[in-house]
């Protein structure tokens, strides 16, 4: 085989990929789920009174500007206060999180408290084994949940083969909105493919801000995992559904620049990378023939496309020198280049400058993933401003 050939099917292998992750496989979930007879479960919440005790576990390091309101939030659900227990834990925070929280003790509120700074998922760990709901719903500090939510989730639990339920995220637009109006497109389109994953029971991870499981079904995990990613993994192998409330929302404040959104990607690729590899056999499509799809599909090629476009890359520029159609293809992806750098205030470059800088998070994180390197903590951008 001629390396002009070699070169020709690397740098079309990743457009492919772009096209497969992005727009093909969206395409393809959307009509399978067009197909699936009866959807999938739905939410009781809204026709009948709920009647299973909540757990809700609000995760916090240094969360003193947000948590106040966030505990007022949760405690003004629409569902009955005698079922509902709320923890928080504080991951050894250095400013007042630990003593907003023990102020609202009188209202029913526990805190935990870790001493010495072990991240997320230990709090998490430990606060399982003090929960008293029978579902766990999982949140962030400065997630706002309309009142309804607690219940829609709850409602969805009156199926019995449902172990989990994911809500979603509306991100704030501020100011330009540069980052919130990406991630809200970002997201519109997760949603979309989650929609469809869904009517099979199969919804590939979860929003972090926003899901709930059933209690049984938590299994300890490791200090390294995404819970949010990797709960949802365990629940299928346990042969429950996995399902996004499309019903259920909050509202949530994007990182305000896209080096925080850098960071919090990079930090989400390595982590899931991680979950994958050690998740393989949710690969094997005899023993998980629709889950195995969307998975690879999902997640595999959306982590592997950024590589795949730098190879694409590399091989254009050999293509460029000895063949025309090639240079053609080079000139409109230096002049794109271009008018993204000198049209940044509109709005489609701006999508573009934020899907350039989520592949190339994902790189750094795929780096620090063969790298070997674990990330058990992190500060976010909240603590960092202040």
């Amino acid at each position: 085989m001629s390396v002009p050939l070699v070169l020709a099917g690397i740098f079309w292998a990743g457009i492919l990929g772009l096209l497969y992750a992005y727009a093909i496989f969206p395409a393809i979930a959307i009509l399978l789920a067009s197909r699936r007879p009866g959807r999938g479960a739905r939410s009781v919440g809204a026709e009948q009174p709920p009647a299973v005790p909540v757990t809700i576990i609000i995760p916090a390091y240094n969360e003193e500007a947000a948590l106040q309101a966030k505990i007022e939030n949760v405690l003004g659900a629409d569902y009955p206060p005698a079922l509902l227990d709320v923890l928080v834990v504080s991951d050894a925070s250095t400013d007042r999180t630990s003593e907003i929280a023990r102020g609202f003790e009188p209202r029913g509120v526990r805190l935990i408290v870790q001493e010495t700074r072990q991240g997320k998922t230990a709090g998490l760990n430990r606060a399982i084994g003090l929960a008293r709901g029978e579902i766990v719903v999982f949140t962030d500090a400065n997630a706002a949940y309309p009142p309804g939510t607690i219940r829609r989730l709850a409602g969805y639990f009156r199926d019995e083969r449902v172990g989990l339920v994911s809500g979603y995220t509306r991100y704030t637009v501020t100011g330009t909105g540069e980052v919130a109006e990406a991630t809200n497109a970002y997201t519109s389109l997760e949603r979309a493919i989650k929609r469809a994953e869904s009517a099979w029971g199969c919804c590939v991870g979860a929003d972090g801000a926003i899901f709930a499981m059933r209690r049984s079904l938590y299994r300890t995990l490791r200090e390294d995992d995404i819970n949010d990613f990797v709960l949802p993994l365990s629940v299928v192998a346990q042969g429950y559904h996995c399902l996004l409330a499309e019903d259920a929302w909050c509202s949530e404040n994007p990182g305000g620049s896209l080096e925080s959104e850098f960071r919090r990607q990079s930090r989400i690729t390595n982590r899931s990378l991680r979950a994958i590899w050690r998740h393989l056999f949710l690969l094997n499509p005899v023993r998980f023939p629709s889950f195995s799809f969307f998975l690879f599909s999902h997640k595999v090629m959306r982590f592997l496309t950024p590589a795949l476009l730098v190879a694409s890359a590399i091989a254009l520029v050999p293509l460029a020198v000895s063949d025309e159609l090639y240079a053609w293809m080079a000139a409109a992806l230096a002049a794109t280049a271009v008018l993204v750098y000198w049209f940044q205030q509109s709005r489609l470059t701006r999508l573009v400058s934020v899907f350039v800088t989520m592949n190339l998070a994902m790189l750094h994180g795929w780096g620090k993933f063969l790298s070997g390197r674990a990330e058990v903590t992190w500060q976010h951008d909240r603590a960092l401003s202040r």
